[in-house]
């Protein structure tokens, strides 16, 4: 059984992998999507506490450019979504962009994924756990929700 750094980093190499595929029908996009975003989500709730001074690499801007612009295949762009769920003084709804959620996710997975390669793993431990908490986790957890809700009303076209 793998201890819970190896089952993330199971789950980024995998999300990593289809993120740099060829990009293949919008809703099955979508339904994969989700898939890979519950499995990084729930198994980055299991990560320890580590932490190890290491600075891996970090992905440029062309690379993430190349990602966001890769998410064009998915059937839908934006949602409406808020900062603070909690905050129920007024509205407080904006809009997100699902290219954008994948591609940051994308970004911050990477980064932990190369310290993890170098045999960094208390570095890409902590990586991907502090980037959960403080970024790449209300990106996943809004594009879940998103992405739900789209496949949810199109069950029936599949």
């Amino acid at each position: 059984m793998l201890d819970p750094t190896q089952k993330f980093a199971s789950a980024a190499r995998d999300f990593c992998d289809w993120v740099e595929g060829v990009p293949g029908e919008a809703a099955e996009e979508a339904r994969k999507a989700q898939r890979h975003l519950v499995r990084l989500y729930q198994a980055a709730l299991d990560l320890p506490d580590r932490f190890e001074e290491f600075d891996a690499r970090r992905v440029s801007d062309d690379e993430w450019d190349a990602i966001y612009r890769r998410f064009g295949a998915m059937p839908f762009n934006y949602y409406a979504s808020t900062f603070d769920p909690h905050n129920l003084d007024g509205e407080q709804r904006s809009m997100s962009d699902l290219a954008d959620d994948l591609a940051d996710i994308w970004r911050d997975i990477k980064v932990g994924l190369a310290a993890f390669d170098l045999g960094h793993t208390d570095a890409a431990t902590w990586e991907w756990k502090e980037h959960f908490w403080w970024h790449w986790g209300r990106h996943a957890a809004g594009a879940i929700y998103a992405l739900h809700v789209w496949l949810m009303q199109h069950r029936s076209e599949f």
